[in-house]
């Protein structure tokens, strides 16, 4: 299933008209694609995080930066492309394996301009989101023991970090096994941390960040 998006945002300038003998193919369709786009855009662990948590705050705050219309422009114009050709009375239609794999001139205008006005929403709202929030270094202001080898690490930011989640510090990788909001502070399974040290961590990566560029439009 889709996790972002689903079928009732298709409506106003990406409405497609899709009988409900049709439904049930299109919500596949749009399941599909939004698992290739973000997987292709943040990896695989992170769509099986979504499948998980799709209520998350950064899922959500995804959704507003912009990334939402981009998932339903480029969903709009693959499944143009792919030749599922949208009616006024709300058929649709699927070309033979031996038509040409490209929408008629007037679907392929329109589905260019819902494409390339998802890109202007990513290229002026989920860019700068996903740049600014890529990676979290964070001071750690006070380290302490605790029992079982955990340590007790007092931060002052917690965006986008969850249980379980893999911080960095000193390049040694370690577990988030708890956060404590009220008392600012992340429980991590470790010895030897000490305060002013830097923690880093990555909300919207798997293990590396590559910043993210304009897309062009068509």
């Amino acid at each position: 299933m889709s996790y972002l998006i689903n079928i009732n945002d298709f409506k106003g300038r990406y409405r497609i008209a899709v009988s409900s003998f049709n439904t049930l193919k299109f919500q596949e369709y749009i399941d599909q694609v939004e698992q290739q786009i973000i997987i292709e855009d943040f990896g695989l662990s992170f769509y099986s995080d979504i499948e998980i948590n799709p209520t998350k705050d950064k899922y959500q705050d995804l959704i507003k930066s912009g990334y939402k219309e981009y998932l339903l422009g480029s969903i709009y114009f693959y499944y143009q492309r792919d030749a599922f050709l949208s009616t006024s009375t709300g058929n649709v239609k699927i070309n033979n394996s031996n038509s040409i794999n490209v929408p008629d001139a007037m679907n392929g205008a329109i589905a260019k301009d819902r494409y390339n006005l998802g890109v202007n929403y990513y290229n002026k709202g989920a860019l700068d989101f996903l740049n600014d929030n890529a990676v979290k270094s964070l001071l750690i202001k006070s380290a302490t023991d605790l029992s079982g080898g955990l340590m007790f690490l007092e931060i002052d930011d917690f965006d986008y970090l969850y249980v379980n989640d893999v911080i960095t510090i000193n390049r040694v990788d370690y577990l988030v096994q708890n956060i404590d909001e009220i008392n600012e502070s992340v429980t991590i399974l470790a010895t030897g941390i000490k305060a002013g040290q830097k923690l880093i961590y990555l909300p919207f990566y798997d293990t590396y960040f590559e910043k993210k560029h304009i897309i062009t439009p068509f």
